[in-house]
């Protein structure tokens, strides 16, 4: 029976290069190895390429650079564009580039196949290139729809923006028109939706608040009324702090980057375990202290 490559050889593999997991696999996974760089090397002749090979064991071929250009960092959104092939031409997915809808996610958190990740780490914006990756950073050693098990593939890519999440924040602000009317120091954008008198709530207080929970793309993953006492960690950092700094009655809409939020981790549902909010995901809340 073929023995899968575990996820951690994967993950070395990624790192360090072939060699760092050569004595995990076994005669099948080594002789198709072998076979890959074989097709990646006969695919580059026959168009005529040169390509650089990353230590993870991709090949690379910057079409179109842009030395100027931002060059993403782990977290970061990206937004790409691409096409994915076999090395005989078969198109297995792609972006809608005439559209203009680039794919948008935070880099790092394993959102694409290893090896695009890794080639986009590479790049900056404004830049397109073609990468070739042997199996282990693609589909591994089982099949995916149009593609074989072991195969390698080619990739198009193109990186079309890089954007922090100071950024982000600043844009959804600036797009939604918002008036800022605090920014703390740990950095929780507050805007105040209506005006009330007294001191604001502080640690220690018993507070009831309704509120709804999106991502800076607005959409929604979550809603309701939450009760609980103020500076107890009940609650993500952002919203806590954001919380205190209001009355009783008011309205706000609580702005904060994904250190105060979910951070690294994200959010996942507990019987699917897909992402509810994704890592180094900024966050706004729309909220009301009803008591």
């Amino acid at each position: 029976m073929k023995r899968k490559i575990s996820g951690y050889c994967l993950m070395m593999m990624a790192v360090l290069g072939i060699a760092a997991c050569q004595d995990k696999l076994d005669n099948t996974d080594e002789d198709q190895l072998t076979k890959n760089e074989e097709s990646i090397q006969n695919y580059l002749t026959a168009n005529n390429l040169s390509a650089t090979r990353d230590t993870s064991g991709l090949y690379f071929v910057k079409k179109e650079t842009n030395p100027q250009g931002v060059k993403p960092n782990l977290g970061d959104e990206v937004s790409v564009y691409y096409q994915m092939y076999t090395l005989d031409g078969t198109l297995i997915d792609s972006t809608e580039t005439v559209a203009k809808k680039p794919l948008k996610f935070p880099l790092g958190v394993n959102y694409l196949l290893p090896g695009m990740e890794r080639g986009i780490s590479l790049m900056r914006t404004g830049e397109k290139m073609t990468v070739l990756l042997p199996f282990y950073l693609a589909f591994g050693n089982v099949g995916y729809q149009k593609v074989p098990a072991y195969s390698p593939i080619r990739v198009e890519m193109q990186l079309a923006d890089v954007r922090t999440e100071a950024r982000q924040i600043a844009d959804y602000i600036k797009n939604k028109d918002y008036f800022v009317s605090e920014t703390t120091p740990s950095g929780i954008t507050i805007v105040r939706q209506n005006t009330v008198a007294g001191d604001t709530l502080g640690k220690g207080k018993s507070v009831s608040v309704t509120y709804v929970g999106k991502n800076l793309a607005g959409t929604q993953f979550d809603s309701g009324t939450f009760q609980f006492v103020t500076g107890t960690g009940a609650a993500v950092k952002g919203f806590d702090e954001g919380v205190r700094r209001l009355h009783k009655g008011e309205k706000a809409i609580l702005i904060f980057p994904s250190s105060l939020g979910y951070g690294a981790a994200g959010a996942k549902n507990q019987q699917t375990g897909a992402y509810v909010v994704l890592p180094y995901a900024p966050l706004a809340f729309e909220v009301e202290v009803t008591q």
